[in-house]
């Protein structure tokens, strides 16, 4: 039975946009240390894992002001389990109960609160995530997706939840099943690539379970790359990733890393990399009293994960600040195509990639938190294997496969209408398996459909979208009435694709035919890249001059202060409005200008706020408040203000619980 349902919770379900643009990462790769690895592991490392998240924005403006909200949910339901997804939020699976006695098996987050650490920033803890496009999380994480509630040959309803993707031009979808005699929630994915040219590929199944103490985590081999949290006991030390074989990992002499409490540091995680083989695609959480959550996957996600917030201050705090106050913990375990999440994979051009999964739990007389790790783990197998035979799930993933060539059609929720607008300008791309309404479109896309029929983009100070696919490049240069604004369109898609010159004329001949800060600001941002600094604080200067909205003030300051320039950007601070002021990324990013210039002020009124919007593992915050206790141990016994008394404080390294924001 499939339902729709409002579900009660304590959060905040607003989100708001920040409406620059925010250009590719260069170089595309994230320089690592490779020389840990095994030779075979060093394939795609780093590959296509920088920074991307054009053509979408930014979800950086949220609260931390809770009050009881209602949010949208779809339940799946048989006599044996229940599933809760939320449509408005990436299809989330929010819970998943066991109705034989197990109840919830999912680490289910009693609050909906936001937090920066996803690629778009917004992201909350709880439930499975299903992460596709960019590495970080998902560009979909706090979107809605399409819903629609499908037939079986056997009259069985099914959901579907799919979207086009627009960063790299590829449709993406995952059935969920829960057939009536279903002891376990099924998901089958399917990722296809229509366009002439391969794409890079990012997939990634993130499960929330409880952590417990005691837990042991399990998968289909014991060689795993980690992070060797050794690599992170300096300041400027960077992650080094590494070759291990549980239990022990060398960390830490004779400490079993099996057990996610025994990272009593930092947080960590390990990938384990298992055989190409149907007998070691799963992940298990052994918790006490023989209970074990389990996923099983077939070959194409063979490889799984284990992250820990560990035992740090820092860690610990972000469980709860994530959530409510000691009801945060959990553990993730995750599936994906690559050895880890920073080894880059393509998909190919005009081909198909899927997957299946299983999720469930099973109870047992043994207790898997004990005893010898390899005969514990063959055991869990087994027992995997007695549930869900091999044969079973290859049967079922050829099973719901050929559900592809059905067409969504009783919809519980739409998502984006850039597929329905995509199907305008080729009404052959869209695959066998998708549907994109036309009424989908809204505001939005309505701008870009006008593009198709030869309508410019009206005139916007910032664009209220982006585009840069540059397949539609043709349609915005064909239009008679270009404006400034669609010349800081056409920029946006040639610094995004790294062409210097020609973004460099667009944004010029936007200039020429008025002065407005969203092209000194591109400008300003391209020069960064290409090493010009002073030439960027001296066109950001001007974007800032013509606009002081949040967005553009935290730029111009943070641009000011890695110049180390912390009179200008306390001048200019002080020039702006104080709704602008009050802004929280504006805010702790001023934190260092305070401290070079003695704001103790500025400082406390800071630390007395209960800020949203803090990076995972932000040290700005942080090591602001070591300075903090300097100014006020220099004010108490009248000496002078120094670094030396800031590096005492570091050096003690004390700071409250709840400022405590640090991950190693």
């Amino acid at each position: 039975m499939i339902s729709v349902e409002v579900k009660k919770i304590m959060g905040n379900a607003y989100l708001g946009l920040n409406r620059l643009a925010k250009f590719r990462s260069r170089p595309h790769e994230r320089i690592l240390d490779d020389s840990f690895l095994l030779e075979e592991e060093k394939k795609g490392y780093g590959y296509e894992t920088g920074d991307r998240f054009l053509p979408y924005k930014w979800q950086d403006l949220y609260s931390r002001e809770r009050r009881e909200i209602e949010v949208s949910t779809i339940v799946m339901e048989n006599d044996h389990v229940r599933a809760e997804f939320y449509p408005r939020y990436g299809m989330r699976l929010a819970s998943l109960i066991q109705k034989d006695g197990s109840g919830e098996i999912l680490f289910s987050n009693p609050v909906l609160q936001f937090g920066n650490l996803a690629i778009r920033r917004a992201w909350f803890s709880g439930g499975i995530e299903w992460n596709f496009g960019q590495l970080g999380h998902s560009f979909t994480t706090c979107e809605p997706l399409f819903v629609s509630r499908m037939k079986d040959e056997k009259g069985e309803e099914f959901l579907r939840a799919f979207e086009y993707e627009r960063q790299k031009g590829l449709y993406w979808y995952i059935d969920f099943h829960l057939g009536r005699d279903d002891r376990f929630l099924f998901a089958y994915g399917r990722f296809v690539n229509p366009r002439d040219v391969k794409q890079p590929f990012y997939y990634w199944t993130n499960i929330a379970v409880p952590e417990e103490k005691g837990m042991r985590i399990y998968s289909g081999t014991n060689d795993v790359i980690f992070i060797d949290s050794r690599s992170l006991m300096s300041e400027d030390a960077v992650r080094v990733m590494a070759h291990g074989r549980l239990p022990y990992l060398g960390i830490k002499e004779g400490v079993d890393y099996t057990y996610p409490e025994n990272f009593t540091d930092y947080s960590n995680e390990y990938f384990f990399q298992n055989p190409a083989r149907p007998d070691a695609s799963w992940e298990a959480a052994a918790y006490r009293g023989g209970r074990v959550f389990f996923d099983r996957c077939d070959e194409a996600l063979r490889y799984h994960k284990m992250f820990c917030w560990g035992g740090e201050p820092g860690g610990r705090h972000w469980r709860d600040y994530l959530s409510e106050e000691g009801k945060g913990d959990y553990v993730e375990l995750q599936a994906g195509f690559s050895p880890t999440q920073v080894h880059g994979a393509d998909i190919a051009a005009h081909s198909m990639l899927d997957f299946i999964q299983c999720f469930g739990l099973f109870t047992v007389s043994s207790d898997f938190t004990d005893g010898d790790y390899d005969s514990c783990r063959n055991e869990i197998y087994g027992k995997i294997e007695s549930l869900i035979p091999q044969a079973e799930l290859a049967e079922r993933k050829q099973r719901y496969a050929a559900y592809s060539s059905l067409v969504p059609g009783d919809f519980l929720q739409y998502g984006s209408g850039y597929g329905a607008l995509e199907a305008v300008r080729d009404s052959s791309i869209t695959p066998d398996g998708f549907y994109f309404p036309p009424d989908s479109i809204k505001d939005e896309e309505r701008v870009w459909l006008g593009v198709l029929e030869g309508r410019t983009p009206p005139p916007e100070d910032i664009p209220s979208s982006y585009m840069t696919d540059e397949r539609w490049k043709p349609y915005i240069e064909k239009l008679d009435d270009k404006n400034f604004s669609t010349f800081n369109i056409l920029g946006v898609m040639a610094l995004e694709a790294e062409k210097d010159d020609e973004a460099d004329r667009y944004f010029r001949t936007s200039l020429s035919m008025k002065e407005n800060a969203f092209a000194y600001r591109c400008l300003a941002v391209m020069r960064k890249m290409q090493g010009m600094h002073d030439e960027a604080v001296s066109l950001m200067k001007k974007a800032a001059s013509l606009d002081s909205s949040r967005e553009m003030a935290e730029e111009y300051a943070s641009l000011l202060i890695d110049r180390k320039m912390y009179g200008e950007a306390w001048e200019y601070y002080l020039s702006l409005d104080e709704n602008v002021r009050s802004d929280e990324r504006l805010s702790i990013t001023m934190m260092p200008a305070a401290c070079a210039l003695g704001r103790k002020d500025f400082l406390e009124s800071q630390f007395e706020r209960d800020f949203a919007v803090i990076r995972e593992g932000e040290r700005n915050y942080t090591d602001s408040y070591f300075a903090y206790q300097a100014m006020n141990e220099a004010e108490k016994n009248g000496i002078p203000y120094t670094q030396e008394l800031v590096r005492r404080f570091e050096n003690e390294n004390r700071i409250p619980f709840r400022h405590e924001f640090r991950l190693g």
